[in-house]
């Protein structure tokens, strides 16, 4: 019988799987990026279409790295893409909660320790440069790559692969948290760690308590439909 390695050796590997798919998906949107004829374009100019091309090389990209790497995570299967139930959409209201409550919440001490780095403008500045480069109907695309597109492949590589394979590990409470730091942490952007740290808090909770996608992906559209349409009305 073949042994399995200790817990923390295996929690490194799928860290790791999720690492090297993150690093494979990079290099394949640069490589789409550069095709497009945008690889020298300042990233807040580059246009909605261009950097849609480059996050869908993205996602397929690691999507395909995560699956061939961890065979025996449970990858998404047929229990977990039963789209989508009517249960799931409390998920809207605690989507915009997180995103009007939540973040507010956790980033108001920050705001008051450091007015300028923390301010709204600060918090909602990705948002905003995205916005600026979907004029016109490409607004349409954008709502699709950023409402649609994101929450889907985020809940299936954070929620499904990794944090299901750091539970079985780690247990509930650490795989929740350690998903939710890397979730934020790959966002890139420390004005917004705290904030999308507490709401993945949120997603990992939800995941775990539904044993399905529905509800978390539900929560996460409506939370960045939200912040979307706040940016698009400021």
């Amino acid at each position: 019988m073949e042994s399995r390695a200790p817990h923390s050796l295996a929690a490194r590997n799928v860290l790791w799987s999720w690492f090297l798919a993150l690093f494979v998906g990079t290099a394949v949107s640069a490589i789409a990026i550069l095709a497009t004829g945008h690889a020298s374009t300042p990233t807040n100019e580059v246009p909605i279409w261009a950097t849609s091309v480059g996050v869908v090389a993205m996602w397929v990209a690691m999507l395909a790295v995560l699956y061939r790497t961890r065979p025996e995570t449970p990858h998404v299967n047929a229990d977990a893409l039963t789209w989508f139930r009517i249960v799931d959409l409390v998920g809207v209201p605690l989507g915009i909660f997180c995103q009007f409550i939540v973040v507010t919440a956790v980033t108001w001490p920050l705001q008051k320790l450091w007015p300028d780095s923390f301010s709204s403008d600060q918090v909602s500045k990705r948002a905003t440069d995205l916005t600026n480069t979907a004029p016109g109907i490409w607004m349409l695309l954008l709502i699709v790559v950023v409402v649609v597109g994101a929450p889907l492949v985020e809940e299936i590589v954070y929620r499904q692969v990794v944090q299901q394979d750091l539970v079985q590990r780690w247990g509930k409470a650490g795989g929740i948290v350690v998903t939710a730091a890397v979730f934020a942490a790959v966002h890139m952007q420390l004005v917004e760690f705290a904030g999308l740290f507490a709401f993945a808090l949120v997603l990992g909770v939800v995941r775990q308590r539904t044993g399905r996608l529905g509800t978390s992906v539900i929560t996460h559209m409506a939370f960045n439909a939200a912040g979307l349409l706040m940016v698009i009305l400021k």
